[in-house]
């Protein structure tokens, strides 16, 4: 894509880890039944996507025969793979994933071993006219368990990870760029730890073109960012941003004053301590330093026991990019950070990511939020794409569908 002239409404993309997919058989089903469904909501007849390709799937993938295959079944899905989630290894939806989703952690070979199976795939499918795609990945592991040793072995193995991404480009002229994700509680969570990541090691690897950052705008939301000073910051400090996922976090407001009103909201915010995902929390102390929870449950209790402490709870649980409101007026979306993301992405025409929405806890909301078909929530998503087209479309971002190619959404 050129400079300034913004996106299309095909390559507006979502990603594809809502959908529960253990193989290559369940992938290639969810692309047939999920991907294509969101394509003929949206009137589309191609649409970018960054798939979720578990481990497993991407071993099965490296077979000639099935890479083949899977090639074509992108071709007639009108899939235009242009990016990947490489960061959940395996299982994402089934069981206690919570912390095990940084698992392996970069310093690990099973996460190399997998990135590059990642990166051979998405080299292979890249569009003809798309010489880059981009894989998020994990911000190198989970921050309770980690540790110099770890970090040592972490940057070790991305350097081979860039040194193999570099052969690749030679080899097939297509680029493919990792995307380490910040998120709240891991290696890397604020801006300010991941510039001094990148520029120590942008100094030690000769190929650090190939790694660059996944700006998730929900998990910066939960830190109390300002995403439009994030990225601003990320720029000025020369941070590659590869990637942008849209997605849209969890603030609850805490009357001080009202104890019924404050036990009847945090009764309500129960409802999203599910199990299966971490849900970190993140707050404001009188003296403005940032507290942190964990997981959900924890802040609860603490809420409990120590009521009218704390005004304004921020989590980590991805809802629809649409709602500002959710079953309470106090619980409320972080959409002020995605205007920011907006606002930024107008003010520099020069700055084209990858553009994803990335909500994937559909399943696990509260009941009364919660599709009750799969049908419903396809709509849901295809609806939060249409909202991220209104935002581009209010800043004159989104560029006009060309009739041959849209023949069908006109």
């Amino acid at each position: 894509m050129s400079a300034g002239t913004g996106w299309a409404a095909a390559q507006v993309g979502y990603c594809s880890n809502v959908h529960p997919t253990r193989d290559l058989a369940g992938l290639r089903s969810s692309i047939e039944q999920h991907f294509q469904g969101v394509r003929t909501l949206r009137r589309l007849n191609e649409q970018d996507s960054g798939l979720w390709i578990s481990a497993l799937a991407a071993s099965e993938l490296q077979q000639a025969s099935a890479r083949t295959d899977f090639l074509s079944l992108l071709q007639r899905s009108g899939l235009r793979l242009t990016s990947l989630n490489g960061f959940p290894y395996g299982q994402f939806h089934q069981g206690a994933v919570k912390a095990e989703v940084y698992l392996p952690s970069w310093a690990d070979p099973e996460r190399l071993a997998y990135s590059l199976n990642l990166a051979r795939i998405l080299a292979d499918a890249l569009p003809p006219d798309c010489k880059q795609g981009v894989i998020s990945t994990v911000p190198l592991g989970y921050a309770a368990s980690w540790n110099p040793a770890l970090q040592q072995r972490a940057e070790h193995l991305l350097r081979q990870l860039t040194a193999a991404l570099a052969r690749l480009h030679l080899e097939t002229g297509k680029k493919i760029v990792f995307c380490l994700e910040m998120e709240p509680d891991c290696v890397l969570e604020n801006t300010d730890q991941t510039i001094a990541f990148f520029h120590r090691y942008q100094a030690t690897d000769q190929h650090h073109e190939y790694l660059a950052l996944c700006f998730d705008v929900c998990h910066q939301a939960v830190m109390f960012e300002d995403c439009y000073q994030s990225l601003e910051r990320l720029r000025q400090a020369r941070v590659p941003v590869g990637k942008i996922q849209l997605s849209n976090a969890l603030i609850c407001h805490l009357p001080p004053e009202d104890d019924n009103r404050r036990e009847h909201i945090l009764k309500t915010l129960s409802d999203f301590a599910e199990t299966t995902y971490l849900h970190q929390v993140k707050a404001r102390d009188a003296q403005d330093r940032l507290l942190a929870w964990a997981d959900l449950p924890a802040v609860l209790d603490d809420c409990a026991k120590s009521p009218g402490q704390y005004s304004e709870l921020r989590i980590h649980f991805h809802i629809p990019l649409f709602s500002e409101h959710l079953l309470l007026p106090e619980l409320s979306g972080s959409q002020i950070a995605l205007s920011q993301t907006f606002d930024f992405l107008v003010d520099h025409a020069d700055f084209r990511p990858v553009l994803e929405v990335e909500t994937y806890s559909w399943g696990v909301l509260p009941a009364q939020l919660r599709p009750t078909t799969e049908h419903a929530q396809l709509q849901g998503i295809a609806a939060e794409l249409h909202w991220v087209e209104d935002q581009l479309r209010q800043r004159q971002l989104l560029q006009p569908q060309a009739r041959e190619a849209y023949a069908d959404a006109l």
